[in-house]
């Protein structure tokens, strides 16, 4: 298995140890993931063998980050690249609606600025969320 090669209950055991505080066993991750004991080990198993995950006495932790298509790493934390265009394009309606309030000075061009800003960021934000639950599932 590559890294671009992980996906179904692989990845969802990847992902679940990566974002876990402490080192997670076969049963907690069964259970946590509603994947039956002997899935959980197969994919243990090959996850182990491409040295993704590694075998601590407490369970088992992410040993490799690996790129996961669509999402980037902020700290420990997965983020979906499309949220942080929506979060720039939020900065920039609310910097114009600032400035606009500041100087009291509104029109057309600054209304279709913060408007298309406002509905970029939201696009983006539903789009971002529609990645992160197709991930999940």
């Amino acid at each position: 298995m590559s890294d671009e090669e992980l996906r179904g209950a692989s990845l969802k055991i990847y992902l679940h140890l990566l974002l876990a505080d402490e080192p997670r066993g076969v049963r907690d991750l069964s259970r946590d993931l509603g994947i039956p004991v002997s899935t959980v080990h197969y994919h243990i198993k090959k996850l182990k063998e491409v040295g993704l995950i590694r075998e601590l006495p407490e369970g088992y932790t992410v040993s490799k980050r690996v790129r996961i298509e669509g999402f980037i790493y902020l700290g420990r934390k997965l983020v979906p690249r499309l949220a942080v265009y929506s979060a720039f394009f939020l900065g920039i309606a609310v910097g114009l609606i600032g400035v606009t309030v500041l100087w009291r000075e509104v029109n057309v061009d600054r209304l279709i600025a913060i408007a298309s800003s406002a509905i970029s960021s939201a696009a983006t934000a539903v789009e971002a969320r529609r990645v992160s639950r197709s991930l999940a599932s």
